[in-house]
C-alpha cells in the first residue's frame, strides 16, 4: 500500500509518514514528521522570526488500530525559537495533547467505546489498560454530557406542544431516590435532580430558572402528589396526566388481592394451579396465546368473584383503549366505577377510591395521549449503568454519565 493512503487511512493531515520503522505480529511502529516546517510564537503569534533549534527525543504516540494490529506513531519533539519573542517552545501537535500517550482520535473512540458498556470492555478491545480506558472515559462524559445537555434543552425551549416526563428511580429502593425530567416529544433526558420530596423539587425549580422557562403543554406523572402539587406551581396551565402505566397498575395490584383472598379457599391442586399461573391474569386477554387463553379460562373457573374483578380490569384497558374522546372517557369512567362497586371486596374499594381521588388527572389522558413507557425504559438503562460502574460516588461524574446514556441514541 502507498504511504499516502496509510497517512490517509491513520487521519493525521498535519504529519507525513517518514518510514515504518517496524511491524511485528501485533504492533506497527511508523516514523513521521510534521508537513509544516514552523509554528506560530505562542506570544507573537507570527512565524516570521521563528527557527528551528533541534528536537529532544522521539514522542511514541499510540493511535487507532490499523491492519488489525496497534499503531505507534514515533514523532520528534522539536524545538522552537522566537527571535522577536527571545523565547523556546516545542512544537505543538493538533492530533496529540501535551504530554499525552495516546492521540486524541485514539481517545475518542476508546471512550465511545466505553459508553453503554465498561472500561474492562473497551480495555480488552483496544488492548490497552483498563485504567487508562477509564479516565479517557471520565475525562470525555462531562463534556459530551454538557453538549447534549445544551442541545436538549434548546430543542425543549423552541418545541411547540412540548409534553413531559416526570418519574423517579431508586439508588437504594426504599432509601435514596432520584427524579428524572424527560423530554417526551424529543426523546431527551433534560435533567437529573437528587430526591422526590416536595421541598427537594421546589429547591430546584429555585435554582433552575430555565426549567420555569419552559411552556409545557402537557406533564405526564404518577399519582405522587408531591409531583403534581410542584407541576402545579411550576406550570398552572400544563394539562397534568397521570401515567397509564402506573394507574393500570392499581387495578392489577387490586385483582391479585383478589386471587389471594380466593386461593386460600381452594383444594390444594386447584390452589396451586392458580398460584403458578396468576400472572397471566394481568395482561390483555387479546395478546395472549390460544394454550395461555384456555389456561386462563380454566383459573376464572375457580371463582365467579375472580372473573368479575378480571372482567372489571379488561372493561379498564378497554376503556383506555377505545375511548375517543374525554367527555365519552368521562361516562366510560363513570360507568367503570359502578361496575366496581358492584364487587363486594376491600382492595377493590381502595382501589376505586385512588381512582375518584385521581379522576381529572386519569381522565387527561384522553386529552394528550402520552405516557411514560420511554422514561421506564430510560429507569431500565439508568440501573444497568449504575451496576456497571458501581453506584459512582462522585455526583456530577455520576449525573453526567447518566445523561449520556440515556441520551447517546443523539450522539453524532
Amino acid at each position: 500500500m502507498q504511504i499516502q493512503y496509510i497517512n490517509e487511512m491513520l487521519d493525521i493531515p498535519e504529519l507525513q509518514i517518514k518510514q515504518i520503522v517496524r511491524i511485528s505480529a501485533d504492533e506497527i511502529h511508523i516514523e513521521v514528521t510534521p508537513i509544516a516546517q514552523k509554528q506560530c510564537c505562542s506570544i507573537c503569534r507570527s512565524d516570521e522570526y521563528v527557527i528551528r533549534k533541534g528536537s529532544n527525543d522521539i514522542r511514541s504516540v499510540r493511535h487507532t488500530p490499523a491492519f488489525g494490529k496497534k499503531v505507534y506513531l514515533l514523532v520528534p519533539s522539536i524545538r522552537l525559537a522566537c527571535n522577536q519573542c527571545d523565547v523556546g517552545f516545542v512544537w505543538v501537535y493538533e492530533f496529540v495533547g501535551t504530554k499525552r500517550q495516546y492521540s486524541n482520535l485514539f481517545r475518542e473512540r476508546a471512550a465511545e467505546q466505553a459508553i453503554g458498556s465498561t472500561a474492562a470492555h473497551s480495555a480488552r478491545m483496544q488492548q490497552a489498560p483498563t485504567s487508562t480506558i477509564q479516565q479517557m472515559h471520565n475525562d470525555a462524559v462531562p463534556l459530551e454530557s454538557e453538549r447534549l445537555s445544551e442541545q436538549a434543552w434548546k430543542q425543549a425551549k423552541e418545541s411547540k406542544g412540548l409534553v413531559l416526563g416526570v418519574d423517579d428511580f431508586a439508588i437504594k429502593k426504599g432509601h435514596t431516590y432520584n427524579t428524572g425530567i424527560h423530554d417526551l416529544k424529543g426523546e431527551m433526558m433534560l435533567d437529573l435532580l437528587p430526591g422526590r420530596k416536595l421541598e427537594d423539587l421546589r429547591v430546584y425549580a429555585k435554582h433552575h430558572p430555565v426549567f420555569l422557562m419552559l411552556e409545557p403543554k402537557a406533564v405526564v406523572m404518577d399519582l405522587a402528589q408531591a409531583y403534581h402539587t410542584w407541576i402545579r406551581e411550576c406550570f398552572p396551565r400544563a394539562i397534568r396526566i397521570a401515567d397509564r402505566f402506573h394507574v393500570h397498575g392499581y387495578v392489577i395490584e387490586a385483582l391479585q388481592e383478589v386471587r389471594k383472598t380466593v386461593q386460600i379457599t381452594l383444594s390444594p391442586r386447584a390452589r396451586a394451579v392458580l398460584k403458578t399461573h396468576h400472572r397471566l391474569l394481568n395482561p390483555q386477554a387479546e395478546s395472549l396465546s390460544a394454550e395461555s387463553k384456555v389456561k386462563l379460562n380454566e383459573l376464572l373457573g375457580y371463582s365467579p368473584l375472580l372473573r368479575n374483578c378480571w372482567e372489571w380490569k379488561e372493561a379498564f384497558t378497554a376503556w383506555y383503549d377505545y375511548s375517543p374522546s374525554a367527555e365519552v372517557a368521562t361516562v366510560g369512567f363513570n360507568r367503570w366505577c359502578e361496575q366496581g362497586e358492584k364487587i363486594d371486596h376491600e382492595a377493590i374499594k381502595s382501589a376505586l377510591k385512588t381512582m375518584r381521588n385521581w379522576q381529572e388527572e386519569i381522565i387527561n389522558y384522553h386529552r394528550c395521549r402520552w405516557t411514560n413507557a420511554t422514561v421506564e425504559g430510560r429507569h431500565n438503562r439508568i440501573k444497568a449503568y449504575q451496576r456497571r460502574h458501581y453506584f459512582t460516588r462522585n455526583r456530577d461524574r455520576y449525573k453526567s454519565g447518566i445523561l449520556v446514556e440515556c441520551n447517546r441514541n443523539r450522539l453524532s
